[in-house]
């Protein structure tokens, strides 16, 4: 077999145990590259040569690993996500990558460093979901490293996280739904506990509510804001970011919410604080989340249901419409999800009763009878055959 002759630029491209490896020299330095593939380290090595031809120089930072998701975490991760995203990205920096990898140069890390202290973060009692979160993190670290040409590649890209099994969400049943409604009926809380069930609205998406993103010609409301643990406001992301339609119980719900709370600025004069909530307390200041999960919880044990949590509230909406066949796509778009797939792995307990209903829909549209001159579903002597054969 003949040798393949090296391209202008190629560099010299070799097997590597985790794929391939190639190396060339740019304004006297040698570089090496890896990838996946031949054609991926042959792309890299042509954008590195192109760089150095119009003068861009390549990074000699040699950071640790320590160095760099500090440096990440303050520059990348802090600006762009919510406090509460920003505290789980840097406990699992600090807890878990920089006490066991931290010294290590962040071009030398390998992907048995990682598996291996998922290994021992496992061997230490971690749940897996928990070390797959501590991957997903420092995933998205490396990938910005490799962004901002301080390592070759993501070596997160060849490690396998641990498997997480999903559980079937806790939900309560259309009945203790209906029990619920019933013992919170003319409380404070009746508005916020109907419409949580009724919409699948996030807490944090419930209490950043104004009564400005209410549409009452339409019949619907609008996502726009959440409250933070800290009572701090943030933008949803994109997807969440949403219309949603209102029935005529949230609707009722809502206005006698709304009476209840014109009454009640008008007792309390200048003391009010009017921030347009719709959820607040009774001087208008935005609600604590403990204080609503309090509540909640004492609300549930009244109507003698068990405990779930607020959060639950919303797996209950979307597993009693996926139960009504509701199209999972709608539901999607109402919980704010960004895929659809993540609606259906979530929910995928509700799914099974969707296969019935098409089965039974499709003869309803073909009709009940059986062809013409044909047997149906029958056996071959014509006889009606509604059991499977087997």
């Amino acid at each position: 077999m003949m040798a393949t002759r090296r391209g202008n630029h190629e560099g010299s491209i070799y097997g590597h145990k985790d794929g391939f490896a190639g190396q060339v020299t740019i304004e006297g330095r040698r570089r090496t590259f890896y990838g996946k593939t031949r054609r991926e380290v042959q792309g890299k090595i042509r954008a590195a040569v192109n760089e150095g031809e119009r003068g861009i120089a390549p990074s000699r930072e040699n950071l640790s690993l320590e160095q760099f998701l500090t440096r990440w975490l303050e520059e990348a991760v802090r600006p762009g996500v919510s406090p509460r995203t920003y505290a789980s990205y840097d406990y699992h920096v600090r807890l878990h990558f920089i006490p066991a990898l931290g010294k290590r140069k962040l071009r030398a890390l390998q992907p048995s460093d990682l598996q291996g202290l998922y290994a021992r973060l496992l061997g230490q009692g971690l749940a897996p979901k928990t070390v797959r979160n501590a991957h997903i993190v420092i995933h998205k670290a490396l990938e910005q490293a490799t962004g901002w040409d301080l390592a070759p590649r993501n070596v997160a890209d060849l490690v396998r996280p641990p498997r997480v099994e999903r559980r079937e969400p806790n939900t309560l049943s259309a009945g203790e739904v209906r029990r619920l409604w019933a013992a919170i009926a003319g409380t404070r809380w009746e508005a916020l506990l109907v419409l949580a069930v009724a919409t699948g609205l996030r807490q944090g998406e419930m209490l950043g509510l104004r009564w400005g993103d209410l549409d009452p010609g339409r019949a619907a409301l609008q996502v726009r804001r959440q409250l933070h643990r800290d009572k701090t406001y943030g933008t949803p992301k994109a997807k969440s970011r949403r219309r949603i339609d209102l029935a005529a119980p949230e609707i009722r719900a809502l206005a006698r919410h709304k009476a209840r709370q014109d009454a009640l600025r008008l007792a309390r004069g200048a003391a009010y604080e009017d921030r347009d909530l719709v959820f607040c307390t009774d001087l208008g200041r935005p609600l604590g989340w403990r204080n609503v999960t309090r509540a909640f919880k004492r609300l549930l044990g009244a109507a003698g249901l068990k405990d779930v949590r607020f959060h639950d509230l919303r797996h209950t909406n979307a597993t009693l419409l996926l139960e009504a066949e509701v199209h999972p796509k709608i539901v999607q778009e109402r919980l704010g999800h960004s895929t659809i797939a993540v609606t259906l792995d979530i929910y995928s307990h509700a799914i099974p009763s969707l296969g019935r209903g098409a089965a039974d829909r499709l003869h309803e549209v073909l009709g009940d009878g059986e062809a013409e001159g044909g047997t149906g579903r029958g056996g071959d002597d014509g006889e009606a055959g509604d059991e499977l054969p087997y």
